[in-house]
């Protein structure tokens, strides 16, 4: 039993330690960690957790209240820095190209968005071509039946030009029997001349010279006959000369010609119907190239003006921006027209804060006054650096002189104050501050520069040290 007992004690005794080891854990949290807000809502808490006299040295790191703060004034920093002339200036494309469809017709796709960078040749639009390529294969039936006609044509002219050879083998043949006639013919003139000569010697009688006579003109006769004959073989055309002075040759190489001219003239017309189809086709597959618009050079679009399903009209369809190349367009009265030559650097400052300024080159001056403004248009290629500049955006363009100046720059963190009641800064006055409104633009990161309200001897609040 003195066991039992023993062993309740210990296992009592042991539970007390740990939870006085937790309650002194919990005490030093609550009275170190704690705060006045903390034990007013929680004020039963405070009552057995917080010991301020026993952890005093730790409360009061929480408990401690801020240190004072003094104000340290620091005086503008003055710089000698170049004069500046600043314009207002507006972003706009270096070269805009405006591109027109050549044709006609109903948008069918558009392939690019405002703002995409193309490439030169690179589709951009296309016109439904349907009715063209239902003419283009139109076209090309009736190609194949021209082709066939040719053919045809050419294989009748042949035709014609085998005939011909025919009618001329059967002339030539002609030709020999007219030639041998007529030698026939003459031996017989002769014969008939000699026998004649003995007859009026007496030795032949009239009976024997009148039959040689006839035997004369029978071939003479015989002779006219073929000649006829081969004058007849050339009566299937008339040959239209107008005069009978041309030689048997030029007459048949002449209705060799004739003879063949309608198959030829059918097959040269033959030939031009084919020539006029297949012009025709070009000009479809043309037309077929048209329907796609493309981009005449590598650049960026600027704005597209038609829809998909629309008719396109006389207007620009898009604006290509042309190598996606930016300037910056300005006035500057006739005074400053010295300070600026091509080439001249000079510094482009976009309204919005946010982007970074951009160098540029005086691209072109131009060469007119206008004579109510009394300003010459100026015109700079900025560097590239388009991805957060866009056309239209506006900016300051700054044109640095020879001319230097005195410039008055306080650190940006002393600024106070906001677009509504104006932005200040707290000057030194005796032994406290005053307010004092200011005009003031940018000069770099951390720093900017007064144009008015602040000399070179006011003290500036630039920050509190503890």
């Amino acid at each position: 039993m003195n066991s039992q007992w023993f062993l309740f004690s210990k296992l009592w005794i042991r539970k007390f330690l740990i939870l006085g080891v937790l309650y002194f854990a919990t005490s030093v949290l609550y009275t170190i960690f704690s705060t006045v807000g903390i034990r007013n809502r929680f004020p039963l808490l405070a009552t057995y957790l917080y010991y301020p006299s026993q952890w005093e040295s730790l409360s009061e790191v929480s408990a401690m209240e801020a240190p004072k703060q003094s104000f340290v004034y620091i005086r503008p920093r003055l710089l000698l820095d170049n004069k500046v002339l600043e314009f207002p200036a507006v972003v706009e494309p270096t070269k805009e190209i405006q591109l027109h469809h050549k044709q006609s017709g109903r948008v069918r796709k558009i392939y690019v968005e405002e703002g995409s960078v193309v490439k030169e040749g690179q589709i951009l639009l296309e016109i439904d071509d349907e009715l063209l390529r239902l003419e283009g294969d139109k076209l090309r039936l009736s190609l194949e039946i021209a082709g066939s006609q040719v053919n045809l044509a050419l294989e009748k002219w042949k035709q014609a030009e085998r005939q011909v050879e025919v009618k001329l083998r059967e002339i030539d043949k002609k030709t020999e029997w007219v030639d041998l006639a007529e030698k026939d013919w003459a031996q017989s003139q002769n014969l008939t001349e000699r026998k004649t000569l003995l007859w009026k010697q007496g030795f032949v009688s009239l009976t024997e010279l009148e039959k040689f006579k006839q035997e004369e003109e029978s071939k003479h006769s015989h002779y006219k006959n073929l000649i006829r004959d081969r004058e007849n073989l050339l009566t299937g055309m008339s040959l239209g000369l107008g005069t009978d002075t041309l030689s048997f040759g030029d007459k048949l190489k002449i209705w060799k010609e004739k003879n063949t001219s309608i198959e030829r003239t059918e097959y040269e017309l033959s030939q031009s119907h084919e020539k006029i189809i297949k012009n025709q086709i070009k000009s479809n597959e043309q037309l077929l190239s048209d329907a796609k618009l493309r981009a005449p050079k590598s650049g960026k679009i600027l704005k597209i003006q038609t829809k998909e399903g629309e008719l396109t009209n006389q207007i620009p369809v898009m604006i290509l921006m042309e190598k996606g190349e930016l300037s910056v367009g300005f006035q500057i009265g006739e005074s400053d027209l010295s300070n600026f030559s091509p080439g001249k650097s000079v510094l482009f400052i976009p309204s919005q804060g946010n982007i970074p300024s951009i160098k540029g080159k005086v691209d072109r001056v131009g060469g007119f006054l206008d004579p109510r403004s009394h300003s010459i248009g100026i015109k700079v290629r900025l560097e590239p650096n388009l991805l957060m500049i866009l056309p239209g955006m506006f900016g300051l363009v700054q044109v640095k002189l020879l001319e230097t100046t005195e410039k008055i720059l306080i650190p940006s963190a002393s600024l106070q104050g906001d677009e509504t009641s104006g932005f200040y800064v707290n000057i030194k006055q005796g032994t406290g501050n005053e307010k004092r409104f200011i005009q003031f633009k940018p000069y770099s990161l951390n720093e900017l520069e007064i144009l008015s309200g602040l000399s070179s001897e006011d003290e500036v609040e630039s920050s509190l040290s503890l």
